[in-house]
């Protein structure tokens, strides 16, 4: 297997047990119901994800949140082209929280976010993806 394969598949299978983690937590209020997402940070490993979650059946992506509005046309037009739905844009996570449609967070954004946008996420009652890394360095 190479690297490439490698990561496609932890990518997918963490998408995977996320959404199931998701609709056991009761995310979803009703069986086929969608849960509603929104990425925060798609550059880089943000990319991925989004890749991941937008093909999982189930989900839909209604925000991507992302400083840098360079990044923000090509994630939308992927995200368009998987769900035939636009999602909307923002700069500013707290306002994106503020939607009660949206079921869950996935911080993708760089590490020194993820600590401060978990809390907000869940101090607004939202579901929490987030990934950290082990260490720094080797």
């Amino acid at each position: 297997m190479n690297l490439l394969d490698r990561r496609h598949f932890l990518g997918t299978t963490a998408a995977a047990t996320t959404l199931t983690a998701l609709t056991a937590a009761g995310a979803a209020a009703k069986p086929g119901e969608k849960i509603v997402l929104a990425v925060m940070g798609v550059h880089g490993r943000g990319r991925g994800l989004l890749s991941g979650f937008a093909n999982l059946e189930g989900t839909e992506i209604a925000y991507i949140i992302d400083p840098d509005s360079n990044v923000l046309p090509p994630a939308v037009k992927f995200v368009e082209d998987k769900q035939k739905r636009t999602p909307k844009t923002e700069k500013d996570v707290r306002k994106v929280l503020e939607d009660r449609d949206v079921d869950a967070l996935v911080i993708a954004a760089p590490d020194h976010w993820h600590a401060l946008a978990t809390v907000w996420a869940c101090q607004a009652g939202k579901h929490v993806y987030v990934e950290k890394p082990i260490s720094h360095n080797l």
